[in-house]
């Protein structure tokens, strides 16, 4: 292959690299990156058995909810939890029923955490391994989940609960199910 060939494929490939990660970009421009339509949306929630947080007690889909309700991934170690805390607390007050899902953490360390912050969880499952937090699609926390009275999961949220989350993603799709019973939220 001659020099000048060579050195016009050397060109190429930098520029073909520059056009497929616009083409991703473009794809994502005006998506909220905090709702992820995943394999695990519109699922059955996947079959665990695990420990109470609080008592050890075993726990399992059957100690569920049989309304709708957020399923909350959280750690002690996590800075965005504790800032997320606050307004869990102030969704509690209001009636709306979250579990919480301890992921990757210390039992004493959770347990201290939410003695000092307050405890917003009608049930907290211990997920030490998190193989849980796997089989739901975690890849962080927090990450939420909104789970109808099926246990199918409708919404998965990275990130931050806060009042512009709920009021743009978390209460309309709450609104939905409670009026219509089933269906998507994405």
């Amino acid at each position: 292959m001659s020099q000048h060939r060579t050195k016009q494929l050397i060109w190429i490939f930098p520029l073909v690299i520059f056009l497929g990660l616009v083409a991703v970009l473009w794809t994502r421009l005006g998506v909220d990156p905090r709702i992820v339509p995943q394999a695990t949306t519109d699922q059955v929630l996947p079959i665990f058995h695990l420990p109470n947080l609080g008592n050890g007690q075993l726990q399992t889909n059957t100690n569920l909810p049989n309304t709708p309700f957020i399923l909350n991934v959280w750690g002690s170690w996590c800075p965005t939890c504790a800032r997320e805390q606050a307004f869990l607390l102030k969704m509690q007050q209001q009636g709306i029923v979250i579990v919480g899902v301890n992921y990757k953490d210390q039992p004493e360390d959770a347990m201290a955490y939410l003695a000092q912050r307050g405890n917003p969880f009608a049930l907290n499952l211990k997920d030490s391994k998190g193989d849980f937090g796997i089989d739901l699609g975690v890849t962080g926390a927090p990450e939420s989940f909104v789970i109808d009275q099926n246990k199918r999961i409708r919404l998965h949220i990275l990130g931050e609960i806060n009042d512009a989350v709920w009021q743009t993603q978390l209460k309309p799709c709450l609104d939905r199910l409670e009026h219509m019973g089933a269906g998507q939220c994405v």
